[in-house]
């Protein structure tokens, strides 16, 4: 009589992974769908061997009942050994090692054994070699029972290998819980070949299964359920595998550069609405291997599509997705939401070969001028100086700190009533060895995205401390120096204390000093950087709020902030050739006038907008106009001439 407290544990066990699965939607993916198939084929075999043994308990059996016997044995051998293809091809996908399969030795190669299974199983319905099911004795396993045990093996073998060889791929603890999904099946089959009566093998494999379930194919980790796709961490994970692997896959970015306005529009709930409506029609394409695109969401509104490379009109695919997504979102755009994708093809790995390029290039690719409006090829901006640098700016950050490849330039600022140079702004460049000169605006916000801006921004202070104690501005008609602070650097409790310390190294007077602060700054003003700012005003220091006009800072904000000097955006000078632009900017300047502010305006690069803004009652003007900011020998060369 044999055991069967095992099957029937094992059913409820196979049925709790199905629920949680489909509860926690984890049913697209090329891995779901076979986590999944490798759970029901479980749970179907179980149910198949638990009949066939509850039907031999009452023998002699009726015609039907050997018959059914018969059939579920058929079953129960067929799909239990359809699951070892399944749990290694689930091997391979979870490694994107998928690309193997396309070759067609390896196809053989895995197909071979089950194939002379499915041969041992035909031939059984004539010779009963393999099992019989009589009437007197019930479920009989055959002399050549062996054999399927033999290429079950082959298959546990191989499974296991390839288990042991993608540890360099996965995390330890998914690797670990996939070798003990395999060490436990195949102990319970041997137990099994050994004691027939303890059905041990179905229980012990749903408890390998779930093992997965909870430490690999975590939802929480691999997907963002509220869009029904897998999430940014895990495009990364399996970036890397597919580029561990030498898989060839054309990777689509589609950026909605209106995703913010958008999810402030819909609120968050039908913001997520409309981006999984993307996601189903995205899937709804005509791919020529639809169960191999791979979706992945990175928020807040950035698409990545992973496909076969050999996926045709791969080079349109900007105008397919335009075409096809615009009919599928008719009801979003009749109430205001314009689907406008930025969209870039990558060809792994003919394009770019690391991971970290291509995470790069889909983070910035939208800044490139393709040429072609929204649609862009990775083969035509990989060979850019820019992506060059963007690319490897963590690389030239660190160097530039180590190496101090970080140099000071200063731009004079125009005082309109004296009609010469009063002040500076010092302003960082780094001159790299590889790369040359880079501009603030591709270094800074890089910096601040690394965590390395307070670097950029010691270095910065300790060299103009430096300059100033090495010139005397008053000889050179020069009041003081303009430093730009970070945020991050404005939140640092040790702020005070650090230009204290460059103060009595350098022996400056803090009326040389005029510290910036950004309107990100501002808005995001928190009791730290208070302390700090006041702090530093009663240590002499003056501030300036830099680049007004771009944020969301009130007049009422400004006039109760302790500042010295605002400092108007060059957008706004920009618009003055407008009537409403050039209203604008007189309001502001009378504003800023009225409640007693010094006033600079930014980026004058005409004769036109420097007599105009004299007109307005500026206070100072800074631009191209008068000079480019300039490196510090030749700065004092340029005052000296024009004093």
């Amino acid at each position: 009589m044999k055991e069967i407290y095992f099957h029937i544990c094992a059913i409820p066990l196979f049925t709790m992974i199905l629920i949680v699965c489909y509860s926690r939607k984890m049913t697209k993916g090329n891995a779901n769908r076979l986590f999944l198939a490798m759970t029901v084929l479980s749970l179907i075999s179980t149910v198949a061997d638990l009949i066939m043994v509850i039907l031999s308990y009452q023998l002699p059996l009726t015609d039907a009942e050997r018959l059914l016997d018969e059939v579920l044995g058929y079953v129960y051998l067929s799909l239990h050994n359809l699951t070892n293809v399944v749990i290694l091809l689930f091997l391979l996908s979870l490694t994107r090692m998928t690309s193997l399969i396309q070759k067609k030795r390896i196809k053989f190669v895995i197909s071979l054994p089950y194939v002379l299974i499915v041969a041992f199983l035909i031939q059984n319905i004539f010779t009963h070699t393999i099992f019989s099911v009589t009437s007197e004795a019930g479920y009989a396993r055959g002399v050549l029972m062996p054999m399927i045990y033999i290429m079950a093996a082959l298959y546990g073998i191989g499974g296991l290998g390839y288990c042991i060889y993608s540890k360099r791929f996965l995390a330890k603890n998914k690797w670990v819980s996939l070798l003990c999904m395999y060490l436990l099946s195949y102990f319970a089959v041997a137990v099994q070949f050994f004691k027939p009566k303890l059905l041990l093998e179905m229980f012990c494999n749903g408890l390998g299964i779930m093992g997965v379930m909870l430490s690999v194919m975590r939802p929480e980790e691999r997907m963002d359920s509220m869009v029904g796709m897998e999430s940014w961490k895990s495009y990364r994970e399996d970036l890397r595998n597919i580029l561990r692997s030498g898989e060839q896959v054309a990777i689509v970015v589609i950026r909605l550069p209106n995703s913010r306005e958008i999810l402030s529009f819909l609120g968050e709930h039908k913001y997520n609405d409309y981006v999984s409506e993307i996601g189903n029609a995205l899937r709804a394409l005509p791919w020529n291997h639809p169960n191999h695109v791979e979706l992945y969401f990175e928020r807040p509104g950035t698409i990545y599509l992973i496909v076969d490379k050999d996926e045709k009109e791969m080079e349109s695919i900007g105008d397919r997705l335009y075409a096809e997504l615009g009919i599928r979102l008719q009801e979003y755009a009749a109430n205001g939401v314009r689907f406008e994708p930025q969209v870039c093809l990558i060809r792994c790995p003919d394009d770019l070969k690391k991971a970290e390029d291509i995470i790069s290039l889909g983070h910035m690719f939208y800044t490139f001028d393709s040429g072609r409006e929204n649609t862009f090829q990775a083969k035509e901006l990989v060979s850019s100086r820019v992506f060059a640098i963007r690319s490897h700016m963590e690389e030239i950050l660190k160097r530039a700190i180590q190496e101090q490849n970080i140099v000071m330039h200063y731009q004079p600022i125009y005082d309109v009533r004296t009609g010469c140079f009063h002040s500076a702004e010092a302003l960082a460049r780094i001159v790299d060895p590889e790369f040359g000169l880079i501009s603030p605006g591709i270094f800074i916000p890089a910096s601040e995205e690394l965590g390395l801006i307070v670097h950029i921004g010691d270095e910065v202070l300790e060299q103009v401390f430096r300059f100033i104690s090495e010139h005397d501005l008053e000889a050179l008609g020069l009041e003081y120096i303009e430093i730009n602070l970070s945020v991050a650097q404005c939140m640092q409790s040790v702020l005070p204390e650090k230009i204290r310390h460059l103060q009595q190294k350098y022996n400056v007077d803090p009326r040389h000093v005029n510290l910036e602060i950004t309107e990100t700054t501002f808005e995001n003003i928190s009791e730290v950087v208070m302390e700090n700012v006041h702090e530093l005003i009663r240590m002499g220091y003056t501030f300036a709020l830099d680049d007004y006009g771009i944020g969301y800072s009130s007049i009422q904000r400004v006039n109760h902030f302790p500042l010295k000097l605002i400092k108007i955006d060059k957008s706004m000078l920009d618009e003055v050739s407008s009537r409403n632009g050039r209203m604008i900017l007189e309001h502001t300047v009378h504003m800023m006038r009225s409640i007693e502010k010094q006033l600079v305006v930014e980026g004058a690069e005409t004769r036109v907008a420097v007599d105009l803004l004299k007109k307005m009652d500026c206070d100072y003007i800074q631009g191209y106009y008068f000079s480019r900011p300039l490196p510090a020998e030749d700065f004092v060369r340029f005052l000296e001439e024009h004093k």
